[in-house]
């Protein structure tokens, strides 16, 4: 099963979108602040998909009730929380981006997706049809056939490692065929559904008496054969409860449901309706796995063009020496006013550039080494510069040649406004050429910064992963044209025009006063900061220590007293005996190691107990305590 395409993929959607939302931190947001970590995380895994198996006919089925259950035994998913608010507000938008990948969004009315699952499963085999269902419910187990016709790809951690299961994977991992997963779940239980079970018996149990007497009715009429007195009494007490728990555990595979499963078999995805879902909230590290794949091949090709059409970096190159530059841009520049803004970039000159210019630093023809800040005589520059005029902010010319360091170009560049990627990093590269030997500058200033590609897409997008220039430039559409050939001045033009986009952006968001007025000034504050350091008042950081080492002690006897006795706190093994054994609170997690005692899940039984509030604030002091508290004054 495993290693064949299926013909027809089953995807739980209640089970992936709770996945995605807590298997992703709260944080993850557009750049207006619209959370997308659930949407971020379903994106991703339906990416996965399409790079594992190409476009698979498929439905995503969603909950639309509880199948009856709830009349069968009144507590069924009694202990469930209500939706989490920001998985609320991201809902809507799940069906909308599975929608735009060609897939049907099934819901029948009463039912849990589960039920309406197993009925679109029992379909398809009938008509010989390979299907997987996705999901990360074990109970989903009970579908698989002994032909393996249907499968299970089970997902195991995060969102997106999975496991596909076929009916000998099942066997192996439970010791029982999928047809005794209801009579399995009968016996043991389940927590994530408060179904009973009979107490005592786990997942071990449940599979060594299912082995010995074939069934769950067989089980439990033979009590007298079981080992254990315990045992015999909470099979014999509790018979009524494994029963039900047994139906609700089972499946139903007789649901109406309204669908198409020939129209679903020829649905396509929607190449366009998928670029502006995922543009839309910023999906960008998902789009950009997802994009390749959409080509003519049954796979649509992208739509380029579906956003405004792409900038063109296409300017007049002129090649100058570095000590023309100042006198060049100075004869650009309007006779009356400030001087012109300028886009500047310094990159490593790719091996042809430097074969054409013969720019090449040979050291065997160029006797002594140069002193430093020197070029070496008939010798190599081993940077190029490019520095765009800008005209309405955009580059009217271009113009580039060599430097040994970026400080050569920022002192051309004195007092001259400049848009820049990552200013940053070129005022430390333009200090650390200027410092003399005594710490002090020659000739060098910091650069006046007009605007920072870098730090304007930070400010977009505050909890993105990385800022690389042509990433950026790409997702705004900066394009190249063929006549720009030098490196340096296709960047600098890059730079030029990415920034006309954000400020348009920034605008937008209401965010120009802070890249203007808060980050860029802070970026020479910072690299001054970091240069010189900060003083550290020592006796003021022990009363501070010793504040915080007080509380750590009162918040350990209150949680010992609450947990009725003492532990380690800091050993997740310890306190996920003590919560999720002792003080039976609600288990959200747990892996090879144990319990899951981890910020996310504290954070969901926060209200279960007193104890928990407690320990979140104790983990934060002795994190201070060890961070900072500690190390210091050393």
């Amino acid at each position: 099963m495993a290693a064949k395409t299926p013909d027809l993929l089953l995807i739980d959607g209640n089970s992936l979108a709770y996945r995605a939302f807590f298997a992703l931190p709260e944080s993850i947001a557009t750049s207006t602040g619209e959370p997308t970590n659930a949407i971020f995380g379903f994106a991703s895994m339906l990416v996965k998909l399409y790079q594992d198996l190409g476009p698979v006919p498929t439905a995503v089925v969603w909950d639309a009730g509880m199948s009856g259950r709830k009349e069968v035994y009144p507590e069924y998913k009694a202990q469930r929380a209500k939706k989490p608010d920001l998985l609320r507000q991201q809902w809507p938008f799940l069906s909308e981006i599975s929608a735009a990948f060609g897939y049907a969004n099934v819901r029948s009315e009463g039912w849990e997706a589960d039920d309406v699952i197993g009925t679109l499963a029992v379909h398809a085999r009938e008509r010989k049809l390979r299907t997987v269902i996705v999901t990360g419910d074990r109970d989903q187990f009970q579908l698989i056939d002994e032909g393996d016709l249907v499968g299970v790809m089970a997902t195991a951690r995060g969102i997106t490692e999975v496991k596909v299961y076929d009916h000998q994977a099942v066997i192996d991992r439970y010791g029982l065929p999928p047809a005794l997963i209801p009579d399995f779940y009968g016996l043991k239980g389940d927590t994530s559904d408060n179904i009973p079970g009979v107490p005592g018996i786990g997942d071990k149990t449940a599979a060594q008496l299912l082995q010995q007497f074939g069934d769950l009715d067989t089980v439990l009429a033979s009590v007298d054969q079981i080992s254990g007195a315990k045992r015999k009494q909470n099979l014999v007490d509790h018979a009524e409860n494994a029963r039900i728990s047994r139906e609700l555990a089972r499946i139903h595979t007789d649901v109406e449901v309204d669908y198409d499963l020939d129209a679903l078999l020829v649905a396509k995805p929607d190449a366009a309706a998928l670029r502006e879902a995922f543009m839309r909230f910023e999906l960008r590290d998902p789009w950009r796995r997802l994009e390749p794949l959409l080509d003519s091949d049954g796979r649509p090709t992208a739509a380029k063009g579906s956003g405004p059409d792409p900038s063109t970096v296409d300017a007049p190159v002129r090649v100058v020496a570095l000590e023309d530059l100042a006198a060049a841009l100075a004869a650009a520049d309007p006779a009356d006013g400030d001087p012109a803004a300028v886009a500047v970039a310094v990159v490593e000159p790719v091996a042809a550039e430097q074969e054409e210019s013969g720019q090449l630093f040979d050291p065997d023809a160029a006797g002594d080494a140069p002193a430093e800040g020197d070029a070496a005589p008939g010798a190599t520059f081993p940077l190029r510069f490019a520095v765009a005029l800008l005209h309405d902010a955009r580059p009217k010319e271009l113009l580039v040649g060599g430097c040994t360091a970026p400080a050569d170009v920022l002192v051309a560049l004195e007092g001259r406004p400049l848009v820049v990627h990552d200013g940053k990093a070129l005022a430390e590269g333009g200090a650390a050429r200027a410092q003399d030997a005594e710490g002090g500058v020659r000739g060098y200033r910091a650069p006046r910064l007009e605007h920072d590609t870098l730090l304007a897409q930070y400010v977009l997008e505050p909890q993105r992963r990385g800022y690389p220039l042509d990433e950026l430039a790409d997702e705004a559409g900066v394009a190249v044209a063929e006549g720009v050939t030098d490196v340096a001045a296709a960047t600098a033009g890059r730079v030029a025009l990415l920034a006309v986009h954000q400020r348009r952006l920034l605008h937008e968001a209401g965010l120009t006063d802070l890249l203007r007025d808060v980050e860029l000034p802070l970026v020479d504050v910072l690299r001054e900061i970091e240069r010189e350091g900060v003083h550290l008042s020592v006796p003021r950081l022990d009363e501070v220590g010793t504040e915080v080492r007080t509380e750590i002690g009162e918040l350990q006897t209150k949680i010992h007293e609450l947990a009725g006795r003492e532990f380690t706190i800091g050993s997740p093994k310890q306190l996920g005996e003590v919560l999720f054994t002792e003080l039976g609170l609600t288990t959200k997690r747990r892996g090879k190691t144990g319990f899951s005692t981890d910020a996310r899940v504290l954070q969901q039984i926060r209200d279960e107990h007193e104890i928990i509030p407690l320990i979140e604030r104790w983990r934060e002091l002795s994190t201070l305590t060890k961070t900072y508290l500690d190390v210091l004054p050393a």
